[in-house]
């Protein structure tokens, strides 16, 4: 910026601060908050967050600063163009999607590698351009504090370098208190500014301290979760006590029950004379075979004659042995049946499934990577655009990927990345933005979930070239 320009835009700030300036009752002086940050802007040099209570406050403040950037880049004519991006942040936008939308807001049709920090790629394309550049952001609580981060380190290197590179944040008070958590990393770096006074807040205000009485409630919370586990895990010792008794029961049940019926049967058989006979000449036999083994010296010397048993002793006998009562044989319950045959039908079932499973696999192989598609659609559409949805840096994990979604069309290309060969996957080709945005609401719920963004085809042709060299 020239001289001339730098004295004029000094004059129209000073003229706007006089014009905006009053006197509060305690003799101080209010400015307005669009004054106080281009105050901060001019003379500090520093990144300006603007803090309010409410979402209506720092919204609106948003609002009448972009008004405002406008009217510097039409009404001004000495000034240079000034290049605005504005994102508006959010908690389902990670890093990597905030780094995108503001290069490609600042940088139309431009190369970057997304996973850089924004200091080194945003300064890298001001100093090629070296046109001045605005970075406005709503809702800045929810940004991480690593893009906050480099957002400061992007305005310290910018005035090092002697560039003009604003950076203005508008948000809740939660982000100026994680700065105050910090405050290491963001001291004389970013200059935090009160939505509703417009007065200058530092990080060490009361009002940046977390208030003490919500670690009362998280103690609270911890005490409730503890004594919740404890008494679900008392019950379910409880319960697993009971059962295991329960269990116990019918088992003494059981066998009680099985000697009652087998001494049962014992009575109700009608003893006859034989048995009788028979018990009594096998008892007889017993003793005799006891004495004889007790005593063996004793039956040899009175006596050299052995006692032998007959043959109707040893019939008799064995068909003692014989006429033991045999277990008794339960037929099977019609429900047993069924729940037998309702398993082993399940488990064919559940093989027949795995076997259809992996011939589902070998027959529909990873699709294969081709850079062809992106070309020819690049010729069709002029201005098309295609869905990113994931990138892998593992070919194999591309393949498996791509095997899992085969009904929504998905294809493939490669790029460089860090000095590594990268997989990006993305949809189809649009013919426009408008038509891409509204698909990725008809995707499946876990590609939603990554947080797919809509990407020119121009920019995968670059990058598709870029690896081919």
């Amino acid at each position: 910026m020239s001289a001339s320009a730098n004295s004029h835009s000094t004059y129209q700030t000073t003229h706007r601060l006089t014009e905006s300036e009053s006197t509060l009752a305690d003799g101080s002086v209010a400015i307005s908050v669009t004054a106080r940050i281009d105050y901060n802007l001019r003379f500090a040099k520093q990144a300006v967050l603007v803090v309010g209570d409410n979402t209506e406050q720092y919204s609106q403040l948003a609002s009448q600063f972009l008004v405002s950037l406008s009217n510097v880049n039409h009404s001004d004519t000495q000034d240079k163009h000034i290049n605005v991006a504005f994102v508006a942040a959010s908690s389902k936008l990670n890093d990597i999607q905030i780094r995108c939308r503001l290069i490609e807001q600042l940088f139309v049709n431009t190369l970057f590698d997304p996973e850089k920090s924004l200091a080194v790629s945003v300064l890298g394309f001001a100093k090629q351009h070296g046109e001045s550049i605005s970075i406005v952001i709503d809702h800045a609580h929810a940004l991480s504090l690593q893009v906050k981060y480099e957002l400061c380190q992007l305005v310290t290197l910018a005035k090092k370098s002697k560039l003009t590179i604003n950076v203005v944040l508008f948000g809740l008070t939660e982000a100026a208190q994680q700065l105050a958590i910090n405050k290491s990393l963001f001291k004389n770096k970013m200059a935090i500014i009160d939505a509703e006074s417009g007065q200058v807040i530092g990080l060490d205000d009361k009002k940046m301290m977390i208030t003490k009485s919500a670690s009362p409630i998280l103690l609270w919370q911890k005490i409730s979760l503890v004594s919740a586990i404890l008494l679900i895990g008392a019950a379910l010792t409880w319960i697993y006590l009971l059962i295991a008794e329960d269990a116990n029961n019918q088992a003494f049940n059981i066998k009680e029950q099985t000697v009652l019926e087998s001494g049962t049967l014992q009575s109700l058989s009608s003893p006859n004379v034989n048995d009788i006979s028979d018990n009594e000449n096998t008892r007889q036999m017993q003793k005799k075979q006891k004495t004889a083994l007790l005593e063996p010296s004793v039956h040899a010397s009175e006596s050299s004659d052995i006692v032998q048993a007959t043959s109707e002793e040893i019939n008799q006998a064995l068909m003692t042995i014989q006429s033991v009562t045999p277990i008794k044989k339960i037929p099977a319950k019609a429900g047993d049946v069924l729940q037998a045959l309702a398993i082993a039908d399940n488990k064919i079932d559940a093989e027949v499934i795995n076997i259809q499973s992996k011939e589902t696999v070998n027959q529909n192989p990873a699709a294969e990577i081709t850079n062809n598609y992106y070309q020819s659609k690049a010729k069709e559409y002029e201005n098309g655009y295609v869905i990113q949805i994931a990138g892998f840096s593992d070919e194999r994990l591309s393949d498996r990927f791509l095997s899992l979604y085969p009904e929504e069309n998905l294809h493939s290309y490669q790029k460089q990345l860090n000095g590594k060969e990268f997989t990006v996957i993305t949809t189809k080709a649009f013919p426009n933005k408008t038509e891409a945005k509204s698909i990725i609401q008809s995707l499946p719920i876990q590609l939603i979930e990554r947080k797919p963004w809509v990407k020119p085809i121009s920019s995968v042709i670059n990058e598709i070239n870029t690896f081919k060299r």
